[in-house]
């Protein structure tokens, strides 16, 4: 399949042009003291930071979906691989926010790999977004999203919903869902009932997200980052701020991990590149 066919059919789907507000430009500061990725980055692509990152091969063989790009990653690709991420880098829990290599740049190029990701115009995304496919996995009705990343884009990255089950069913279900790679912890318990739930899939512990959250009527809060061994303060002190809130304001919290989250939606692209004709699978390399 033709490189720019396959960018084009991805850009319609997510909405990519439309990205105005998802910044990038601190984390890509912290990753990279030398900013050698701007010598293989596509034109454009910093300060949308979404869409193709890196130009391969112009005929794509196949499509490989992650959920954190790693040199790990990169090093298994084949020739011709268009490689699909969320994240444009690895948030390995620890000690995380790394870049990938100069190494890995240099061998997407030696083997005309393309790397395309997708942040905000997947957390938003009507279907896939890791939020709504975790809130259906657990059974939630009434389901409203809020919080957009970017107002630019349709849709939020949280959603809210009412269960009927306990806190542990809840859990239960979730983990049954994504499967054993995947640790899932009740956090706190602050009653049996799940009640109202919040998911927020990847790094949700946020204060300003648990807020709107609150205002919403959360009793429960499902997210990954709530059991993290990340050493970097600013994700140490966000979360802390967030359980002390939480703990507060009595609402009972879940852990699936960043990783475990953000999972589904790679798994669902699998299927999306596949109806397309191409040959494509999903990279594990988690929990983080």
């Amino acid at each position: 399949m033709r490189l720019d066919v396959l960018t084009g059919a991805l850009d319609d789907e997510f909405g990519t042009r439309l990205v105005q507000d998802d910044d990038w430009a601190d984390v890509f500061g912290q990753c990279y003291p030398d900013p050698y990725w701007r010598e293989f980055a596509e034109p454009g692509w910093e300060g949308r930071w979404n869409g193709l990152m890196v130009r391969g091969s112009g005929e794509v063989a196949r499509a490989v979906t992650c959920v954190f790009p790693s040199d790990g990653v990169v090093a298994g690709l084949e020739p011709g691989t268009l490689l699909f991420s969320e994240h444009p880098v690895d948030f390995a829990d620890e000690p995380g926010f790394l870049p990938l290599s100069r190494a890995s740049f240099e061998t997407m190029r030696a083997r005309g790999i393309s790397f395309y990701n997708v942040h905000a115009p997947i957390d938003q995304h009507p279907r896939i977004s890791p939020s709504r496919m975790c809130a259906d996995a657990i059974g939630l009705t009434g389901v409203e999203e809020y919080f957009p990343i970017d107002p630019a884009i349709p849709g939020g990255c949280a959603v809210v919903g009412d269960s009927d089950r306990t806190i542990e069913e809840v859990a239960e279900l979730l983990s049954s869902w994504l499967g054993n790679e995947v640790p899932v912890t009740v956090v706190s318990r602050h009653r049996p009932a799940a009640g109202r739930v919040t998911v927020v899939g990847g790094g949700g512990t946020d204060r300003e997200l648990l807020e709107a959250s609150l205002e919403r009527g959360c009793q429960t809060y499902v997210t990954g980052g709530a059991v993290t061994r990340c050493r970097v303060e600013i994700v140490q002190r966000m979360l802390r701020e967030f359980l002390d809130l939480a703990q507060a304001e009595g609402v009972s919290v879940i852990d699936a991990t960043h990783y475990g989250t953000e999972m589904p939606p790679q798994l669902a692209m699998v299927d999306w590149f596949q109806q397309r004709g191409l040959p494509a699978r999903f990279q594990p390399d988690g929990p983080k």
